[in-house]
């Protein structure tokens, strides 16, 4: 295995992704590295079998609540079929748990088969409201994917070169989430916000400390790029000025890798201090299709699996109480919808 410097991130080359020890190397310098190009491709089921050595899959637990009718009733109808489509495009999705396409593509109804369907991504991480342990997305690219670029943004250089009085101020700011009707994609086909909006925040009010790290100890930031409140206990004006001062210094163009993809290439990226965006425009004409798996690193970190608990409101709420809440608000809501007139 060699390994060559990107800016903000590293390229491993002489690499068999079908030997397992190997894979497991690999996946420790993803683990610390935040972003990881290999220049080869490998079947969708290998590549879920090597993140399978890395850790346990994951999906948001809203989401696989929805999916596994343990959320259920007339109002998740909608954020079922949807979440339901967007696993559709990919053979054996159901034991391929983590695992989805990334793509325009349509079934014989019309209705597309992959995640983010259409339009462009500003920058964002996986999950960004949810407290939890690293995880990890490999993105590979199938086919169509030449003339397309994904940004990627690892915030632990920008991190360890703050000045104190900055230092000081993040490392004791929390952040406050809140669902902003899904601004980080603008364009995007509306049926998606449903996947969407669970996967980001489905309640306002949960929190993360805005310092995070990876499981090998490496600090940065859980930037809040989308559906971002506030800092707790400052105002949202504060905390909008305290944002802008901070994304200039960790939005520097030297801190991010823009990856211009050829078809048969697998970046993996770390979610909990690194972003990514996708400037490329995806409309229906593209062919571009892409895998996306995501695990996290416990089985070569044990400990760091999936948390059993959000930060809403002040307080350690359990994943089951908590969907208690979604649901009663998401019952809220479609009443409030039922209950409006006609044409209003």
């Amino acid at each position: 295995m060699k390994i060559t410097p990107l800016q903000n991130g590293i390229e491993v080359h002489d690499i068999d992704l079908h030997d397992d020890e190997a894979c497991r190397e690999l996946g420790r310098l993803v683990a610390h590295e935040c972003v990881v190009l290999v220049r080869q491709g490998v079947p969708e089921r290998r590549l879920y079998e090597i993140q399978m050595l890395w850790g346990q899959p994951t999906l948001p637990f809203v989401n696989r609540y929805v999916l596994e009718k343990r959320l259920r009733g007339r109002h998740w109808r909608r954020a079922f079929q949807a979440m339901a489509s967007v696993s559709s495009g990919l053979a054996d999705a159901k034991e391929l748990a983590g695992m989805a396409r990334v793509s325009f593509e349509k079934n014989e109804r019309g209705k597309a088969t992959g995640l983010f369907p259409n339009g462009e991504l500003d920058w964002h991480s996986d999950q960004q409201g949810y407290h939890d342990n690293q995880r990890i997305v490999g993105l590979m690219s199938l086919w169509g994917s030449e003339n397309s670029q994904t940004s990627f943004l690892c915030t632990a250089p920008g991190y360890d070169s703050l000045n104190h009085d900055d230092r000081s101020l993040v490392d004791e700011l929390t952040c406050v989430w809140a669902w902003d009707g899904g601004a980080m994609s603008p364009s995007i086909d509306e049926w998606h916000l449903e996947v969407h909006r669970y996967n980001m925040v489905p309640l306002d009010g949960m929190e993360t400390r805005l310092v995070d790290q990876t499981v090998t100890g490496r600090k940065g930031v859980r930037f809040p790029s989308h559906c971002f409140s506030h800092f707790k206990g400052m105002s949202r004006e504060e905390s909008s000025r305290v944002k802008a001062h901070l994304w200039e210094h960790f939005g520097k163009p030297e801190y991010a890798y823009v990856h211009d993809w050829q078809d048969g290439e697998i970046v993996f990226m770390d979610q909990n201090i690194t972003l990514h965006a996708r400037p490329t425009n995806i409309v229906d004409s593209h062919s571009r299709t892409m895998c996306r798996m995501i695990s996290y690193l416990d089985r070569l970190y044990p400990g760091n699996g999936p948390a059993d608990h959000v930060l809403f409101d002040g307080e350690r709420i359990a994943h089951e109480d908590f969907a208690e809440l979604v649901d009663a608000a998401r019952m809220r809501e479609a009443g409030a919808m039922s209950a409006e007139p006609v044409g209003a």
